[in-house]
């Protein structure tokens, strides 16, 4: 998207079941590793940072959180959405085939368990003409960080799963993580 700022960001729609855009987020967090022999990919060299966590209304007192690929890595953001309300987090990102099969599963459910929260992991399917081969391996997991549906590998695939919503507030319930946050204690000033 290019901003009105003339900044190109990495931006994902989202859009209501009449179609209709509600609500967009810029890439909060951009991609840049350089791992010798295997990978080397700079999205800040043509991108631009978005700024904030994004949070929309869905229904009956559930809300989506939407962050985009590399933003998965961040608890932070995770905690941030689940803040502002949400109730699922919905990751659409192409990992690629380095640190896909690492990190990409593990980190879904990883963020599950932080927010309490679904997660829904959307990759596309591995093009092998592009010079970027995404890992695929698309996953939905629950708030106890369970995987409950999964693409089978790399292949043009449809992940579907039931989400009992109901099982955010039981696991909430159960685990009462909000209430013993200790952000007294937590020093996440990373400019020392």
């Amino acid at each position: 998207e290019l901003g009105d700022d003339d900044c190109v960001y990495n931006t994902s729609p989202i859009v209501n079941d009449q179609g209709v855009i509600v609500a967009t987020h810029r890439k909060v967090h951009l991609f840049d590793i350089d791992v010798p022999n295997k990978i080397r990919f700079f999205e800040s060299e043509t991108l631009s940072a978005g700024n904030q966590a994004t949070v929309v209304p869905n229904f009956r007192d559930h809300a989506l959180g939407v962050a985009i690929c590399y933003d998965m890595r961040f608890a932070e953001l995770a905690i941030s959405m689940r803040n502002k309300g949400a109730t699922i987090l919905c990751y659409p990102g192409a990992f690629n085939t380095v640190t896909g099969p690492l990190a990409y599963q593990l980190l879904a459910r990883a963020r599950a368990l932080d927010g309490q929260s679904f997660v829904i992991a959307a990759s596309p399917a591995r093009n092998p003409n592009s010079s970027y081969q995404a890992y695929g391996h698309s996953i939905i997991v629950d708030p106890w960080g369970t995987p409950v549906a999964k693409a089978q590998g790399h292949e043009e695939e449809i992940v579907v799963a039931d989400l009992s919503l109901d099982a955010v507030s039981d696991v909430r319930a159960a685990m009462r993580l909000w209430d013993q946050r200790r952000p007294d204690v937590y020093d996440l000033d990373t400019s020392s």
